[in-house]
């Protein structure tokens, strides 16, 4: 009986981190759901408490919370409604993605030539830097 319990929590302890989402899913999902200009979908692979930075260490803005995190992006995406991103390479080193990314369809007409990594912490994106070309 002690061996069946062991190997069910083994196995549910395995399921459970097989059904956690890479970091390279995790910012693809939130790309995906940038593109389609769904917050809630962007949201969902942040962290509750995420903290945006301009390359390497300005803090540009700090979500203490999903809810100001899809607050800030649902006008964001109202602005902006032919917004699209496209990424031109990716790289994964353990819980860092770094992407270089083609940002079009801004309401400003400008496009934005960037380098953002990503830091994953908990399952989550926790940290965002940004180094772009204006």
């Amino acid at each position: 009986m002690l061996q069946r319990i062991l190997f069910l929590v083994f196995w549910n302890t395995a399921i459970a981190f097989a059904q956690q989402p890479s970091p390279a899913e995790l910012v693809q999902q939130q790309i995906d759901a940038w593109n389609a200009h769904n917050v809630a979908g962007f949201v969902a692979p942040y962290s509750d408490s995420t903290a945006l930075f301009l390359f390497a260490e300005k803090l540009i803005r700090q979500f203490h919370s999903k809810a100001e995190l899809r607050t800030y992006y649902a006008r964001f995406f109202e602005n902006n409604p032919a917004l699209h991103c496209e990424v031109l390479n990716r790289i994964v080193l353990g819980n860092t993605v770094i992407m270089q990314e083609k940002v079009t369809g801004r309401a400003d007409g400008r496009t934005v030539d960037s380098i953002v990594t990503y830091k994953i912490e908990n399952g989550k994106i926790r940290r965002v830097y940004f180094d772009y070309k204006p």
